[in-house]
């Protein structure tokens, strides 16, 4: 994801972009530079921001990163962060999926059985007679 979308999702949170500058404790007219790739935000900036939509704060720090950087070697390191956090989702997402899963029918059953079980005790003979 680029830092435009970052910002519009802030900007669609907050309702309006001056708004959104005014919590992250910049000028609009900063935030339209960056929208237009002209700038990137401090590091800083991007921390909060990406608190602020609840996304990850080293994606939003690489996004900003690849707006102005020009080295080649330095943008392949900042591609590599939204390789890793995507490989890390997806992990997340499986292990929710295997962890989450029904219990089978034979637990579920002997479950139930519990709830509806009612326990019998008999007394030996001679003990009734005594009463």
């Amino acid at each position: 994801m680029d830092i435009k979308n970052y910002i519009e999702t802030a900007e669609k949170k907050a309702g309006k972009q001056i708004e959104l500058a005014k919590m992250l404790g910049i000028s609009d007219a900063y935030i339209r530079m960056v929208k237009a790739g002209k700038r990137g935000f401090p590091d800083d900036i991007c921390i909060q921001l990406a608190d602020y939509i609840q996304a990850d704060r080293l994606e939003v720090i690489a996004a900003s990163n690849l707006v102005t950087e020009k080295d080649e070697r330095k943008r392949k390191i900042f591609e590599s962060c939204f390789n890793r956090a995507a490989s890390v989702t997806a992990t997340a997402i499986v292990i929710s999926i295997l962890t989450l899963s029904q219990t089978s029918p034979v637990y579920a059953g002997f479950k139930q059985s519990i709830y509806n079980n009612t326990n019998y005790t008999q007394l030996p003979a001679q003990e009734i007679q005594e009463e």
